[in-house]
């Protein structure tokens, strides 16, 4: 929700809604139809025979967008998910805003304060060489903060070149992250000299869909955005997003996403998918706030004063509010470390948070990230070779010589579920530990997180498995294995740590 300075405005929270529960396109069924490799030369034909006006074809996913003119969707979709050519068909999910009232109050920059962001720009204000993608309802290139700051931008609601912003909440979600600073007017955003990217996805009403920020994301990955912010979300899975931001991680690109506004234990999508890092929204006294979504991975201030449409300044707040906090620092450590990638910038961000309940790491620290992301791009070198004939020795509790450490072997077999992890405690000494996790199934999402002393030292994730090497001192650890799917997922861990001294 967001609050004008000396007027009230409507608030909007963002929620995702599947087109069949209650939402329709204005004109027939909306379907995405994703192909293999070999079916989407085939796809024309098909989708002659099923009678579909194609809307749009989302080439990098090997996705099309068809309106059926007849027939019950429920039925068309049971024939193209038992026909080989096809890897998944679903309904085109609309997202859209909730308007809430609002009351008015006098906003103040405690956000600023917080986050250390006033120490963190002692060491950068940011690089116009970085560009953050709003992905949201279009930002007011006229507003006198933003005036200058946007890159040429996509509009997925209207299919055309114009993003500008006719609802204004994207215009709040621009301000936080990237407002002009130290000129004299307005507010002070996250990163002063980033640039931003306006990709239209929420119409004037507040509503689009799933499809076009699929290609929203694509597009803006594809025209060189390091961040992107997703300051909406909602409970639908969604597999066309999922490959989304798959496609955006693996192309460098770090997507950012608010959790959602309705006070449960349950993070939205996108927010909970494994690509995506999560924000819930804290207050003052670093408590989340009532409204906010736990158990996303971070927490940042739910309440900043930010750019309005036109000449106006607005108080925004929810987790719509939060994200482009994460994603306004995030553009910080880019700017400060341009070769980092996003898995660097990610962990730095959540080893430097501070820890608050309900959240994984804590609430999110600028200056703490910018400190933490240096030492963290000096990557460990190889381990120290073992002398000849020396093999490893596999199995819990094993040793392998190194030439001079001795090392430890630990092997764990377990299963996840999403919201249930598993957990390995052990002691090590001082030096390189590494750690392997393989999912039995191979696409399913899987993370690992090394703990001490209730903080994240160190992550890894992948789609089968993931690997994670650390330099760590002598201490107590443990390593937390987890995943985003709700089916039972039986993983093998192998950890390699220096043994400790008796």
């Amino acid at each position: 929700m967001f609050r004008t300075l000396g007027s009230a405005l409507a608030a909007g929270c963002l929620l995702l809604l599947s087109a069949g529960a209650g939402s329709a396109s204005p004109a027939g069924a909306r379907i995405v139809v994703g192909y293999t490799e070999q079916g989407y030369s085939d796809a024309a034909a098909l989708e002659r025979e099923l009678d579909a006006e194609v809307i749009d074809r989302i080439a990098p996913l090997r996705a099309d967008v068809l309106r059926l003119s007849g027939g019950e969707p429920d039925a068309i979709l049971a024939v193209l998910r038992s026909d080989p050519r096809v890897r998944y068909a679903e309904l085109d999910g609309v997202v859209h805003a909730l308007r809430v009232p609002n009351d008015q109050f006098l906003s103040t920059q405690w956000s600023v304060r917080k986050t250390s962001a006033e120490q963190a720009w002692d060491l950068t204000t940011g690089s116009s060489q970085v560009v953050v993608g709003i992905l949201d309802t279009g930002v007011d290139a006229g507003q006198p903060d933003l005036r200058g700051k946007l890159v040429e931008g996509y509009d997925y609601v209207n299919n055309d070149q114009d993003s500008s912003d006719d609802n204004g909440h994207g215009t709040a979600v621009a301000g936080v992250v990237a407002a002009s600073s130290d000129n004299g007017i307005g507010v002070a955003g996250y990163c002063w000299a980033c640039r931003l990217m306006p990709v239209k996805v929420l119409g004037a009403d507040g509503t689009g869909f799933m499809s076009g920020l699929a290609q929203g994301i694509l597009w803006a990955t594809d025209h060189g955005a390091r961040v992107l912010n997703l300051s909406l979300g909602g409970p639908v899975e969604d597999l066309t997003l999922t490959a989304a931001t798959q496609y955006a991680w693996a192309h460098g690109v770090l997507v950012v996403a608010a959790a959602g506004n309705e006070s449960s234990p349950l993070i939205d999508y996108p927010a909970a998918l494994p690509n995506v890092l999560s924000v819930s929204a804290s207050d003052q006294s670093d408590r989340l706030y009532a409204f906010s979504n736990s158990g996303a991975r971070v927490a940042a201030p739910g309440e900043n004063s930010t750019t309005g449409p036109g000449s106006t300044y607005v108080s925004f707040l929810g987790t719509s509010s939060a994200a482009p906090v994460v994603s306004g620092i995030a553009g910080l450590a880019f700017s400060l470390v341009p070769g980092a990638t996003p898995a660097q910038v990610e962990q730095a961000i959540e080893t430097s948070a501070v820890p608050i309940p309900g959240v994984t790491s804590g609430r999110v620290d600028a200056y703490g990230t910018l400190r933490a992301l240096v030492p963290g791009l000096v990557q460990p070198g190889p381990p120290t070779p073992a002398p000849p004939g020396a093999e490893p020795q596999q199995g819990s509790g094993g040793v392998t010589p190194t030439g001079g450490t001795p090392r430890r072997t630990k092997v764990v077999a377990g299963s996840v579920t999403r919201g249930r992890n598993a957990n390995v405690v052990f002691t090590t000494g001082s030096g390189l530990l590494q750690a392997t996790v393989k999912a039995r199934a191979r696409s399913r999402a899987i993370r690992l997180r090394l703990v001490a002393a209730g903080r994240v030292g160190a992550s890894a994730r992948g789609a089968g498995g993931a690997r994670l090497r650390a330099e760590v001192p002598a201490g107590r650890y443990r390593l937390v294995v987890s995943t985003t799917s709700r089916k039972r997922t039986s993983f093998s861990l192998t950890i390699s740590y220096p043994a400790a001294n008796r």
